[in-house]
């Protein structure tokens, strides 16, 4: 996947969110009833989490949708079994060792396991989208069995592969 929005470039910095990886982003659309889900899940040294949009659309024509988004979702944490932390990071292109937290972490880590559990057993926090910027249009480029590649209203391009696509096979 690509994408040129700049409203997700904090989400999808990878390599500049220290011990924070982008494990998987998704678009889910039902046809039938014209919503889409966008979702980025992210894990870290102890939980993994997902931020999603769900939005409505409406066929303009056979290439161009107009999306509104409604509703945001922070998913609740969900505890890891344990807190694994690598022997270095890099942060704004320092390396930074990590070796001498390793003790640290390891008496932190059950008392931070008890505070995630406890935020694991919440539900999702939801809110609503209701400003001018809910709304944009899409217009599709390209589109075959595996690759869908979209233009927005605001100069963003999106390129998306069907899941179970072979251009997805390592």
């Amino acid at each position: 996947m690509y994408a040129s929005f700049a409203g997700l470039f904090p989400l999808l910095s990878r390599g500049r969110l220290p011990l924070v990886k982008v494990e998987e982003i998704s678009q889910t659309i039902d046809s039938e009833n014209f919503t889409v889900q966008n979702t980025v899940q992210f894990s870290g040294p102890l939980a993994t989490t997902s931020i999603s949009t769900n939005a409505r659309f409406e066929v303009r024509s056979p290439k161009r949708v107009q999306i509104k988004f409604e509703e945001g979702i922070i998913g609740t944490p969900q505890l890891t079994d344990s807190i694994v932390l690598p022997e270095n990071v890099e942060f704004l292109g320092q390396k930074i060792d990590l070796t001498p937290f390793k003790g640290l972490i390891t008496s932190v880590q059950d008392t931070a396991s008890s505070v995630v559990k406890t935020i694991s057993s919440q539900p999702p926090l939801k809110f609503s989208i209701s400003n001018s910027n809910a709304e944009s249009w899409l217009l599709t480029t390209y589109l075959d069995e595996d690759l869908r590649i979209s233009r927005g209203d605001g100069g963003s391009i999106f390129v998306l592969i069907k899941e179970g696509s072979s251009l997805l096979a390592p």
